[in-house]
């Protein structure tokens, strides 16, 4: 007994149909925002390639995350029903039906060559997947600002939120993000422990990647053109029953920017080398917040960098990244951490115990690996500061406000 919600675009029907509602999730708010939401897209791709679109929303009291499918004409979401009740809950629902509703033209019709014609009963690979995937993540959120929906900062939250993901994960510099998308049936579907520190998401790292070209792009033609530019092309050129191969997207992204790509893509997308984001923030008139030094006489807790669990009162490891303490020190996955300095930690009382350490203090920490008891030394660090948060530069001269305006705000 679903509860139906219609509204037109261009003459063609659209449906939002949700299931659970139970007099919590706001049906009618929500419908409205997804048509201006389509509106959006519409504009962009510049035209709606169904006669009818569905969007069903299965909502539930026990999914707190939410997922999607995308059909051809339809998607279907999953989330909470409680979504609408908050601001950064029902953001991340509008976005999720972005991200899905971007699938209709990138994936369902624009596709890479080797998933076309769709196989489901086998794995398929393609080295395309952050174009698939990571590129619609970059657009579902621009969406939402250029519908009117978010505000600039919550934008560019969002964007620092990616880069913050993509810059803090080891993995970065050991898998690119073309293997990240050949791989996925065996790692990004399959991750384990380490995953972190050797592979990366081609979501995180696809919409960072969207985001630089896109800049890019409006760099080498004065704001001439950008990715959208890229994205219509593509669809107009490669929509039919073939599909692209990486080669001939690329060939699009250099052709619609009229400049050669070549270090680029061999070092960002084919390669693991560190991201440059200087020529986006510079064309954009956008920076990194400044990262505050500490107040004077301000307490800085020890940091060992690992991932923990209280496993029935047991204080149990869980994921150690490279580049932190506890990876200097050796602490390994699945070790319990039974005391510290000969003084007993119990689960609970983790963050407690760091609070009366400093950084650069050594610690002997009584570990059970494996039911064999064993003391390592490790030296306390400090909790690296936020360094990725994406801000207005005040001192960005006009044309780049201006370049920066035509991004967020396209006429």
């Amino acid at each position: 007994n679903p509860a139906v919600y219609e509204f037109t675009v261009d003459g063609t029907k659209h449906f939002l149909v949700n299931v659970g509602e139970a007099g919590v999730f706001d049906g009618a708010r929500a419908a409205k925002d997804l048509e201006t939401v389509v509106r959006e897209h519409r504009r962009m791709w510049g035209m709606l390639p169904y006669d009818k679109f569905v969007f069903l929303n299965l909502l539930t009291l026990v999914t707190e995350g939410g997922g999607g499918l995308e059909h051809k004409n339809s998607t279907m979401l999953m989330a909470n029903r409680w979504a609408t009740r908050t601001r950064s809950t029902y953001l991340s629902w509008l976005g999720l039906a972005s991200h899905e509703f971007f699938h209709t033209w990138n994936i369902k019709r624009l596709r890479p060559v080797e998933l076309g014609p769709f196989n489901y009963e086998d794995e398929v690979h393609t080295r395309s997947l952050w174009i698939a995937e990571g590129v619609t993540d970059y657009y579902s959120e621009l969406a939402l600002h250029r519908s009117g929906l978010s505000t600039r900062e919550e934008l560019l939250d969002s964007l620092s939120n990616h880069i913050e993901g993509l810059q803090t994960t080891p993995g970065r510099l050991v898998q690119s993000v073309e293997e990240a998308s050949f791989d996925a049936w065996i790692k990004y579907y399959r991750p384990d422990e380490n995953s972190a520190n050797v592979s990366i998401s081609y979501y995180t790292k696809g919409a960072v990647l969207g985001f630089l070209l896109d800049a890019r792009i409006r760099a080498a033609t004065g704001g001439a053109k950008s990715l959208d530019d890229v994205m219509r092309t593509s669809y107009q050129t490669f929509s039919g029953d073939r599909g692209f191969t990486p080669g001939e997207f690329r060939a699009v992204v250099e052709e619609v920017g009229g400049l050669s790509l070549a270090s680029f893509w061999d070092g960002a997308i084919e390669g693991t080398e560190e991201l440059d984001y200087a020529e986006a923030l510079e064309t954009l008139g956008l920076r990194f917040r400044p990262v505050e030094a500490p107040r004077a006489g301000r307490a800085t807790s020890a940091w060992l960098g690992m991932s923990t669990r209280d496993n029935a009162g047991r204080l149990v490891v869980t994921q150690v990244r490279r580049g932190t303490p506890a990876f200097a020190a050796g602490l390994n996955v699945d070790d319990e951490i039974l005391a510290m300095n000969g003084f007993r930690v119990r689960a609970d009382q983790l963050t407690a115990q760091l609070g009366r350490y400093q950084p650069g203090d050594t610690v002997a920490l009584l570990v059970a690996r494996r039911d064999v008891l064993m003391t390592i030394d490790a030296i306390f660090g400090a909790e690296p500061p936020r360094q990725w948060q994406l801000q207005v530069d005040p001192a960005a001269e006009d044309t780049k406000q201006q370049q920066r305006d035509r991004w967020l705000k396209p006429q």
